[in-house]
């Protein structure tokens, strides 16, 4: 049975402010304070156990964090946030666990955060994940899909520079059209 759970502290979306000014938090709810239908939407699809949650033990830490699991069937289960953005000078920083459990070739489970890439009007563009997977993932990069592996399923810190991400990983993607910015926990099992 497949099992990817990936659960987060906060997902803080900067926009970095040049000069003295403080940075702009651009994500609604992004530390999963309040109810998680305070700024965020909520996706399943296929078959299987989903539980998209917050609690305050998740983590050893005292606030609130974010889950988002499938169990032992095929589909997703995605919690996501569009944000407008003035332009791809941003930071993603967020505290997450990435816990999958075991996979075959034809049912192979996936913990993610992705950051899609869209312009103003909602088209894709290009994404990024920060993924957990076992040795089966199809998945692969692209001029407009760069895959970051995460190795370890223990709570930890990431960072994403977004600017530097388009620039350097993303060649498919032109920078000045991005006006928006979805950010998501996303588990993937492909069979079941």
């Amino acid at each position: 049975m497949s099992r990817p759970v990936l659960a987060a502290t906060s997902l803080v979306f900067l926009l970095v402010a040049a000069g003295p000014a403080p940075a702009e938090n651009l994500l609604t709810n992004g530390e999963f304070e309040q109810a998680l239908s305070v700024g965020w939407n909520q996706d399943v699809g296929g078959s299987g156990y989903k539980t998209i949650d917050r609690a305050i033990d998740f983590d050893p830490d005292p606030d609130f964090e974010a889950r988002c699991s499938l169990y032992a069937g095929a589909g997703y289960a995605r919690l996501s946030q569009v944000v407008d953005v003035p332009g791809t000078n941003l930071e993603l920083d967020f505290r997450g666990s990435f816990a999958i459990g075991a996979g075959s070739s034809t049912c192979w489970p996936v913990a993610s955060v992705c950051v899609t890439y869209r312009d103003a009007g909602g088209t894709y563009l290009g994404e990024t994940r920060i993924y957990r997977h076992n040795e089966y993932c199809d998945w692969a990069n692209s001029p407009t899909l760069h895959l970051i592996e995460v190795v370890n399923p223990d709570w930890q810190e990431y960072s994403l520079d977004v600017n530097d991400e388009i620039t350097t990983n993303l060649p498919g993607v032109n920078p000045a059209d991005v006006g928006k910015v979805e950010v998501s926990l996303y588990d993937y099992t492909s069979g079941g």
